[in-house]
């Protein structure tokens, strides 16, 4: 098949979820033989991105309110045309801004499958209040802009059954309407230098990590405040706190504030690919998130293939990878107290734990990318053979 994807989100830098998602679902697609347009925002690290059956097509865009992020023009007549000249099977819409209008325009000119995946709660209050437009009308708003365009695609997706309903109680609904895992590959991690990552960081005890964009959508002061009730029962525990963002020099002040800056390691912005390979994760021994706007929670989902036990908030995408009492636990959001019991449990009964952590290893594999890739392939050529026989 030729498969044009039109993501604004991208570049080979970026330690965004959505981006890791996008690059793992065109390789895997690739791997099949699959011919790949990957249509994208302009932008300075998209040339290092280079794949067998991928081409890379930038449209002109200006920055947008993250530094991750720029806004292209719904209008590429080049670009159409060009796509146009190939014939595409299938148009994927990936994140459902400016450029996905052009996705669209040219699924319905084509008569082709249009495919879209909800990645991002951009309508929620905490991604709104980052950008400064945390109003009522904007929240309304951006649900208008996705129903606008997702409610034109043959197959809507999103990574979680709870996402999913989300979705769909806000009004997204495709001609079909499928939760499909972002997916992960084990083999891209390497923790063969966990012990030298131990003895660098002073890693002597129990250590719980943090990993992520370090922004107000990820909660993370509550987290600093759950570590410190931690620290009152284990004085040995470390966090391993890995990330940038807008909020990080918040973050630092809190942590200093209320005297635990020797007990939190602060490595900055690490990128993605290293990161993966760097043994940090492997070197800690629980993850904790308190997201509450994670359509499936990609940093859990690393965690758990390094068979790290996760804490997290009973909240939408998190509690599809966490089990509660199975594979981690759930707590719900605001009790801090319960959190850190649930945390300080874990580090302190190895009979648990294990058992835990035999768990997360056994739960994680329905979600590595080959059964994905494959599920993803099914769901395609089935939507063009459907597509072509009503043509005839």
């Amino acid at each position: 098949m030729k498969i044009a994807v039109y993501s604004d989100v991208f570049g080979g830098k970026m330690a965004n979820g959505v981006v890791v998602s996008i690059i793992k679902l065109v390789k895997g697609l690739a791997d099949k033989g699959h011919k790949i347009y990957l249509v994208v925002s302009k932008n300075e690290d998209n040339v290092k991105f280079r794949y067998k059956n991928v081409k890379i097509i930038e449209a002109p865009s200006i920055p947008a309110f993250f530094p991750t992020l720029r806004f292209a023009s719904p209008y590429n007549p080049k670009i159409r045309k060009f796509l146009e000249k190939e014939k595409m099977d299938v148009i994927y819409l990936l994140t459902p801004m400016i450029l996905g209008i052009e996705s669209v325009i040219l699924a319905k000119k084509l008569n082709v499958p249009l495919v879209g995946t909800f990645h991002t709660f951009f309508g929620k209050e905490d991604y709104l209040k980052v950008v400064g437009l945390n109003y009522e009308f904007m929240k309304k708003l951006t649900w208008v802009y996705q129903r606008f365009l997702f409610n034109r695609c043959d197959l809507v997706t999103c990574p979680s059954e709870s996402t999913l309903k989300e979705i769909l109680k806000n009004g997204i609904k495709g001609k079909r309407n499928i939760a499909i895992s972002n997916g992960i590959d084990k083999n891209d991690f390497d923790n063969s230098k966990s012990g030298l990552i131990k003895k660098r960081y002073n890693l002597h005890g129990k250590t719980i990590l943090f990993f992520g964009r370090v922004s107000l959508e990820k909660n993370i002061l509550y987290l600093i405040d759950v570590f410190k009730m931690i620290t009152d029962e284990i004085p040995g525990v470390k966090l391993m706190f890995v990330g940038d963002g807008p909020q990080l020099k918040e973050i630092k002040e809190k942590v200093e504030e209320i005297g635990i800056k020797d007990k939190v390691i602060f490595t900055g912005m690490i990128e993605h690919k290293k990161l993966m390979k760097s043994g940090i994760i492997g070197a800690c021994d629980i993850f904790i998130t308190a997201s509450l706007t994670e359509t499936q929670g990609l940093t859990t989902l690393e965690s758990q293939v390094n068979g790290l036990v996760c804490v997290g908030t009973d909240a939408t995408g998190t509690k599809d990878l966490i089990k509660d009492g199975y594979n981690g636990f759930l707590v719900k959001n605001g009790n801090k107290k319960e959190f850190a019991k649930k945390v300080v449990k874990l580090l302190t009964d190895e009979k648990l734990y294990s058992r835990m952590k035999t768990n997360t290893l056994k739960e994680v594999k329905k979600h590595y990318i080959k059964n994905i890739v494959n599920i993803w392939e099914k769901e395609l050529k089935l939507l063009v053979k459907t597509k072509r026989l009503n043509k005839k």
